[in-house]
């Protein structure tokens, strides 16, 4: 099976590409051809492309049995500026119109189509427990993620399969959230934001990894999926997991006044918000998470990276 990742380069596409490359033949887009090639080395097939040519995608496309989409700007990279926001729209928005009109020109076209969004979908506070059948919440991210998987629709009516992840606060050693939350805990600076009752509905990157996998592998597999851990966890119980394995106390606390003053509402959508999310379709399809409790999650992250 030949698999065509845009996105390769950012945490999630990393892991993927390592764990995916052992069976499947993996191919990565990239503008930048030459990092691309030294971050990949000669495992995988890296394909030049300036994100515009797209008879050059349709004609990539029909040796591709799937298209796994990652692209776009990282949302916690820098401030919310107006114009910063504009790019993480349009960064998205762009690479899902472009991928669409090329598998429609495509004289063979991908088997699946796997598109990445985020729990930020339902809002950064959700009242209610959420599965993939809640509907789209409140906020500039859930203004993103509607966006985003509204940009890939159209292959589903070119009879391409379209499967939509969406994605939770991912917790692993080489990026995203969990390195930032060790570093002040191992500093004795453990800090809870607010009032730490916040949820956070998380996943280990192995279970983030797996189940991309599953998905591929899974022929029944289509709509929307939560790539969240089936028991989410209040902000202070994630860093008091930290702090626990890495024999730490968590003794700070910076007040929600000051995050909002300071970030605004980028802090009230990233570091702030509350969504409980639970994997309903994932779990009711078989798949197995390898880590449900967070004390495991952080004691096995904690444990790889002292190694």
């Amino acid at each position: 099976m030949k698999i065509l990742i845009f996105g390769a380069t950012g945490f999630i596409g990393k892991e993927l590409i390592s764990h995916l490359q052992k069976q499947f033949s993996i191919n990565v887009i990239s503008r930048d051809y030459q990092k691309a090639k030294n971050l990949f080395l000669n495992s995988t097939n890296i394909i030049k492309w300036d994100y515009e040519d797209i008879n050059q995608l349709s004609e990539i496309l029909c040796d591709i049995d799937v298209v796994i989409n990652l692209a776009g700007e990282n949302i916690a990279s820098k401030l919310w500026t107006k114009n910063q926001k504009q790019k993480i729209i349009s960064s998205r928005l762009k690479i899902g119109r472009l991928i669409t009109e090329a598998i429609a020109k495509a004289k063979k076209r991908p088997k699946l189509l796997m598109q990445s969004s985020a729990i930020g979908y339902y809002g950064y506070m959700t009242p209610d427990k959420c599965d993939e059948s809640s509907s789209n919440g409140k906020g500039f991210l859930a203004e993103v993620t509607s966006q985003w998987e509204k940009s890939t629709e159209g292959v589903v009516k070119l009879g391409v399969k379209r499967v939509i992840i969406r994605t939770g606060v991912v917790l692993g050693n080489s990026g995203g959230m969990f390195p930032q939350i060790v570093k002040p805990i191992k500093l004795f600076l453990g800090t809870n934001l607010g009032n730490g009752k916040n949820i956070i509905s998380w996943i280990h990157i192995k279970d983030e990894i797996n189940a991309i996998e599953y998905l591929i592998n899974h022929t029944e597999a289509k709509g929307i999926y939560n790539l969240v851990a089936p028991k989410p966890v209040s902000s202070m119980q994630l860093n008091h997991a930290v702090g626990k394995n890495l024999k730490r106390p968590i003794w700070l606390r910076i007040p929600r006044f000051l995050i909002l003053l300071l970030l605004g509402e980028m802090g009230k959508e990233l570091l702030l918000s509350s969504q409980l999310v639970i994997p309903h379709k994932l779990q009711q399809e078989g798949f197995v998470f390898r880590y449900n409790d967070i004390d495991d999650a952080v004691k096995s992250l904690i444990k790889e990276k002292a190694v």
